[in-house]
């Protein structure tokens, strides 16, 4: 098949773009280059860019942030802040200029913290050199693979030198966090860098912080798994659900605990498994002290002695009727419905 171009109008467009960028970057990062690069010399606003393109202003920011990231285009403090401006055709050697601060609607590509490794693309041969530049981190590549048995590809060796020279976790620290993601199955790029990321926002970048941390995560995914378990969960948790454990986590419940009061909520009324109810069986027991399943069933006893000791005899009606709840009550029948409800 044979394709002719027809003639008019044409502007350059940076090789690396189809060498290197078609399958990193997204439908809306080409459409914007594209007429960012058609209106050479023009002035831009991100309102406008975005409506030619059919795309939110948010998206012309993301765009230009990521060109600017990898050398396609480049910040320019002579812009106005709300506006693009172009290079001329005739300067084909200058890449595009781009203001390098905005406001409101304005287009920005201010230097937040990325949030993944996504924007941050590289060339393989510029990955080849920093391995060969940096015995780190080709020793991190080497380990990474040989854990993960078998070669990483070109997005999980982008993801691990992100991690390291992006957000200055050192390599130790890199490898530490692969070892951790492949023992528990999950060594995913989005995965691992969420991690990383919260790393470095709360300054874990000791191989001891790191070690400390992972401990943690492997507390908690242990408990969880555990809790899954006594709770017959096929699905993870929602959100609001590990919130719940995580709770029961921090304050020593114990699985026994757990799955007495589990039980109980089980018996009663519909039979529903109600998160916010049996919250409320563990933290009485809590404020009561009761810290043992033992404990946990004197109390029941205690209790429904005492409410067999209230019932009114035969014949006296309604006389002696007490409240269904007494100050040490593990359970209090009157609020099973409301809180069922609320799950």
């Amino acid at each position: 098949m044979e394709i002719y171009l027809n003639t008019g109008h044409f502007f350059a467009v940076p090789s690396a773009v189809a060498e290197h960028f078609l399958k990193l970057a997204s439908g809306d990062q080409l459409k914007v280059l594209l007429y960012v690069l058609c209106h050479a010399d023009a002035v831009l606003t991100a309102e406008q860019i975005a409506a030619q393109c059919g795309v939110q202003p948010s998206a012309v920011e993301e765009a230009l942030a990521f060109w600017q990231s990898v050398n396609i285009i480049r910040g320019s403090a002579e812009a106005a802040p709300a506006e693009v401006r172009t290079a001329a055709p005739s300067q084909a050697a200058e890449p595009v200029r781009v203001p390098e601060t905005a406001a409101g609607n304005e287009v920005s590509v201010r230097a937040a913290v990325q949030a993944t490794s996504a924007s941050w693309a590289l060339r393989p041969s510029e990955i080849a050199a920093r391995k060969e530049q940096n015995k780190a981190v080709a020793e991190m590549f080497a380990a990474a693979e040989q854990l993960a048995g078998r070669p990483l590809n070109h997005t999980e060796l982008q993801s691990l030198l992100w991690m390291h020279e992006y957000l200055g976790l050192q390599p130790d620290l890199v490898m530490m966090l692969a070892a951790y993601c492949i023992e528990i199955g999950c060594f995913q790029v989005r995965y691992m860098e969420k991690i990383a990321l919260e790393w470095q926002e709360r300054g874990i970048l000791t191989h001891e912080a790191a070690q400390q941390d992972i401990q943690r995560m492997e507390t908690a995914r242990s408990f969880t798994g555990r809790v899954m378990r006594i709770f017959e969960m096929s699905r993870r948790p929602t959100p609001k659900q590990q919130a719940y454990i995580d709770g029961w986590l921090q304050k020593n419940f114990s699985p026994e605990m757990i799955r007495l009061a589990y039980e109980k909520t089980r018996d009663a009324a519909d039979d529903k498994l109600s998160f916010p109810y049996l919250d409320s069986i563990l933290q009485r027991w809590a404020a009561a002290g009761i810290q043992t399943v033992e404990a946990a069933e004197q109390d029941e006893a205690a209790f429904q002695a005492a409410k067999q000791k209230r019932r009114p005899a035969a014949g006296q009606g309604g006389k002696g009727k007490t409240s269904r709840r007494t100050q040490i009550s593990s359970i209090d029948p009157d609020e099973i419905e409301k809180l069922i409800g609320a799950y």
